[in-house]
């Protein structure tokens, strides 16, 4: 139940919570999983992004979930039960109810003896119910002193007081010590023996990296690690404590050897203690380099991506920190080009003088160009249909005749932004040149199978898409066989063993797919971690998120697992 409500599947998970009578569980945190759901599926009517974000609220929803938690409380007596239904009530019109709780929860929370982060949350979340604004400050200003290390957590808690604090027209500004630290991106200039960086200007480069750091309280890092700026940068990172995420373009050796290695041996050195160190290690494609800078572009693109990303889940502050010395380039994977498209996103970047500054920019060569065979960037997306084998011959003719028109209209209102389409029985191949083109065809795929009326077929279950995204380079290539252009490979064969370990009626997309997706910044979207989970034939396991609409969820509820949209009805019927 907790991994399906982690994957967005909120009514999914909540329906088998129900049917396996986990509601009559004796597990505190089992019981706990109930009220949890409801609290979701009833938040997903505000969003704080509109004019009058509480307007037409069915109370209904909140007052059930609220019901749920206080019956929580009264079985375990704990103060985060009576503080959430205290939350609950106050959206469901019982602010008497609320702040009854909001004192009840005070009293526990003062003497619980665990970690300090959750009993303060409590205390300033109970506070601003009472709207006693001088205790909520401090409770939150001493909340903010603990649990530094898990910045979900925090996020989560600062959302759900900042919600209070619009509805109660408290100025959120009460609430600011716990937003999450920054999320940066960082880049800048290779050192090496085309832009030599002596041991004295190196000394010199570091404090003012240092000094931007910590201004700037910089806790998560994305990109990547070639000798100079990179390296520097994530240094200084884990020299403060921080998470450093590495984004490499292709397997590290080989991008030590084009990127690290020439500028000297030491630098090398440096490059795999900070590999040993990071949080996490990942890469733009599996495929080799040959020689197609195109890569790099496509690394650093993913690396601003996820950085976006991570700050946007947490809702936290997301710069850029880049080393340049302002000449001006137009390679498309230099720094003057990351900063550019960094700032076309509408987001900060802070520029840090290199102490080595050149008359013109640098042009570097790595190795013999394929422009015959050059791959590109794209999304790529699979599909195939959950019950397709199990059709009957009438129900092949039926997919053919009545379901496939349905799915090619779909397609077609995207055809300008498609350039592949193949199948194979129930599967779909599809390549587009952007995420959100992908993930609006998936989407939309998934609304038309849904929605279609599938009574004839006789089967016990109906028929459902599992649908896998992706974005990688690619080569178009001519089938030879077929007669006609293709695309081919590692990233397209990695796509489609993904597609066999979606869940039926589901979206699941890659790092680089969702990095993308948040990069081209058309705010279409969202998607929730899903974990690392193993592909199909053994290709290999990776971090997998589930995609949706956004406008089935709100922005502010994806930092809580941001659950599927579903009838209130429902959560009445099963509360009954």
């Amino acid at each position: 139940m907790l991994a399906l409500s982690r994957c967005n599947a909120k009514q999914r998970a909540l329906d088998n919570f129900y049917s396996y009578k986990l509601h009559h569980s004796s597990n505190e945190y089992v019981r706990a999983l109930e009220p949890r759901i409801l609290k979701d599926l009833a938040f997903l009517e505000v969003n704080p992004a509109k004019a009058e974000p509480f307007a037409d609220l069915d109370r209904e929803r909140f007052r059930a979930a609220a019901v749920t938690y206080q019956k929580a409380f009264y079985d375990a007596g704990g103060h985060y039960s009576a503080i959430n239904a205290a939350t609950l009530y106050l959206f469901a019109g019982s602010p008497e109810i609320s702040r009854e709780l909001a004192r009840v929860a005070i009293g526990i929370a003062r003497s619980d003896k665990g970690l300090p982060f959750f009993p303060l949350a409590t205390q300033a979340e109970a506070y601003l119910l009472l709207e006693k604004l001088p205790e909520a400050r401090a409770a939150v200003r001493e909340a903010a002193r603990h649990h530094d290390k898990n910045l979900l957590t925090r996020a989560r808690t600062y959302y759900q007081l900042k919600l209070i604090c619009h509805f109660l027209q408290i100025d959120p500004e009460i609430v600011a010590p716990l937003l999450p630290e920054t999320v940066i991106h960082y880049c800048g200039h290779i050192f090496d023996q085309h832009r030599p960086l002596s041991l004295q200007d190196e000394v010199v480069l570091v404090e003012r990296i240092e000094k931007v750091v910590v201004e700037n309280h910089c806790a998560i890092a994305y990109g990547s690690l070639a000798a100079g700026s990179d390296i520097l940068f994530a240094e200084t990172i884990l020299k403060q404590g921080g998470e450093l995420n590495v984004w490499l373009p292709f397997a590290a050796d080989a991008y030590c050897d084009i990127l690290v290695r020439p500028a000297g041996e030491q630098w090398a050195e440096r490059f795999h203690r900070c590999l040993a160190q990071a949080n996490t290690v990942s890469f733009a494609t599996e495929s080799d380099f040959l020689g197609e800078d195109t890569l790099f572009k496509y690394c650093a693109d993913v690396a601003m991506g996820m950085a976006v990303m991570r700050a946007s889940s947490l809702h936290s502050r997301v710069m850029q920190l880049a080393v340049w010395d302002q000449v001006m380039s137009d390679r498309e994977w230099s720094t003057c080009a990351n900063i550019s498209k960094w700032k076309t996103l509408g987001h900060h970047s802070v520029i840090i003088e290199s102490p080595v500054r050149l008359p013109q920019a640098v042009v570097r060569s790595f190795g013999r160009q394929h422009p015959a065979q050059r791959r590109e960037p794209h999304a790529i997306l699979f599909s195939d249909v959950r019950g397709f084998s199990k059709l009957n011959d009438s129900g092949v003719v039926w997919y053919f005749n009545e379901l496939h028109p349905v799915l090619a209209r779909v397609i077609d209102g995207f055809r300008s932004n498609v350039q592949h389409v193949d199948t194979w029985g129930d599967a779909i191949f599809l390549v587009a040149n952007k995420a959100s083109v992908a993930a609006r065809i998936a989407a939309a795929l998934n609304d038309a199978i849904n929605t279609i009326d599938q009574s004839l077929l006789g089967l016990e279950q109906p028929l459902m898409m599992r649908i896998g995204l992706h974005y990688g380079p690619v080569y178009k290539l001519y089938d030879h066989l077929a007669q006609c252009a293709t695309y081919a490979s590692t990233d397209v064969t990695k796509t489609a063993r993904i597609e066999p370990v979606t869940p039926p009626g589901e979206i699941f997309g890659t790092e680089p797919f969702v990095a993308m997706l948040e990069l081209e910044g058309e705010g279409w979207a969202r998607f929730e971690y899903a974990g690392t989970i193993p592909s199909a034939k053994g290709f290999g396991s990776f971090r997998m998120f589930h995609v949706s609409p956004r406008d089935q969820q709100t922005a502010w509820l994806c930092s809580l697992n941001g659950p599927e949209l579903a009838p209130q009805e429902i959560a009445a019927e099963k509360m009954r």
